[in-house]
């Protein structure tokens, strides 16, 4: 019975894969272009990008009507697209053409088109993942420029927003996940200064201070004149010293951290962070004197009198010079009996 049955479930399976406009060839090209551009004409532009589909799928189709193909796919997109936008849920019917077989052209748009629409709709999430459909199955599509602002505003909407969805989830992480995909594909965004200090800031917040640190460095680097450039020359030493755990394990760090504040503080003397940077250059040079003074006492467990001498003499000089009073008196006590050896008599 079964065996009996296969060819009435394959005809009926043929007939339900057969195209409603017959059999397409090159031999009736031609004629299905004609065809196309009567659709079009009674405004029927789904059925003429339909048809045209069919026609584009050919191999080997004649140059002139290949060229007629693409003119008519091109103004057939148009009006569809047109037609879609007043439409109540537009979003569905262009991902339908993104998936077509219709030229890459018109199937980047419908996807760009698409998540625009879903970001109208405040499906940021799934704005953001059209788009690397997009990306992924037209790599070198020409709607960068669209595509990029589209994760962008996405990207930067969801990581301000501090709500949770179904319950579990927050909103947050997915916004860096749009802006670290939109900094790696979409360099040359616009809103892609914005988004490294965002992610920055976000990664401060999550206590991920390495991740902060590099966003910081990489905002300084590939856009050293953008409006956030300032604020975040500051911030960088800043972030250097909320992620030091040992002072006398990290020095290198703390004196970079102190000779940046250092370079802003010649640079923006006026500046609306300039009281902060200067609080926190005393906090770094703070942090090196017990440094030094943390390096002193290991030494002097270690009963070597030269370290001793070293770190405690450089830890007097510098809280002298910045009138750290306790730090002081703590230094001279650490050179109190190591005081160098006279010369031979």
């Amino acid at each position: 019975m079964k065996l009996a049955a296969a060819p009435l479930l394959l005809a009926l399976l043929l007939g339900a894969c057969r195209s409603p406009f017959g059999t397409i060839e090159r031999a009736n090209a031609n004629e299905h272009l004609d065809l196309a551009e009567r659709d079009l004409a009674a405004g029927d532009a789904l059925r003429a990008l339909e048809r045209l589909e069919e026609i584009h799928a050919l191999e080997n189709l004649d140059p002139d009507l290949r060229r007629r193909e693409e003119r008519l796919v091109d103004a057939a997109a148009a009006a569809h697209f047109e037609v879609l936008a007043t439409g109540a849920d537009p979003a569905e019917a262009y991902e339908d053409l993104f998936r077509s077989e219709l030229p890459a052209r018109v199937r980047a748009r419908a996807g760009v088109l698409a998540a625009e629409q879903l970001l109208r709709e405040k499906s940021r999430i799934r704005a953001y993942r059209m788009i690397k459909k997009v990306d992924e199955a037209l790599p070198t599509h020409p709607e960068r420029v669209a595509a990029g602002d589209v994760v962008a505003r996405a990207g930067l909407d969801l990581i301000r927003d501090e709500r949770r969805y179904n319950l579990l989830f927050h909103y947050v992480p997915r916004g860096r996940q749009a802006l670290e995909y939109l900094v790696l594909n979409y360099p040359l965004d616009p809103h892609t200064p914005e988004a490294y200090y965002e992610l920055s800031r976000s990664y401060e917040e999550a206590r991920e201070l390495d991740l902060a640190v590099e966003r910081t460095e990489d905002l300084l680097l590939y856009h050293p004149d953008c409006a956030y450039a300032t604020a975040a020359a500051a911030r960088l030493p800043y972030l250097r010293l909320l992620r030091l755990g040992r002072d006398d394990y990290d020095r290198s760090e703390l004196l970079l951290a102190e000779g940046e504040l250092a370079q802003w503080l010649t640079r923006h003397p006026e500046h609306e962070l300039a009281g902060w940077a200067s609080e926190l250059r005393s906090e770094a040079r703070l942090r090196l004197v017990r440094s030094d003074l943390s390096l002193a006492r290991f030494y002097e467990k270690t009963a070597a009198p030269a370290g001793i001498r070293l770190h405690a003499e450089r830890a007097r000089a510098l809280a002298l010079e910045q009138g750290f009073e306790r730090e002081r008196l703590a230094a001279e006590a650490l050179l109190s009996g190591h005081e160098p050896a006279g010369p031979l008599t």
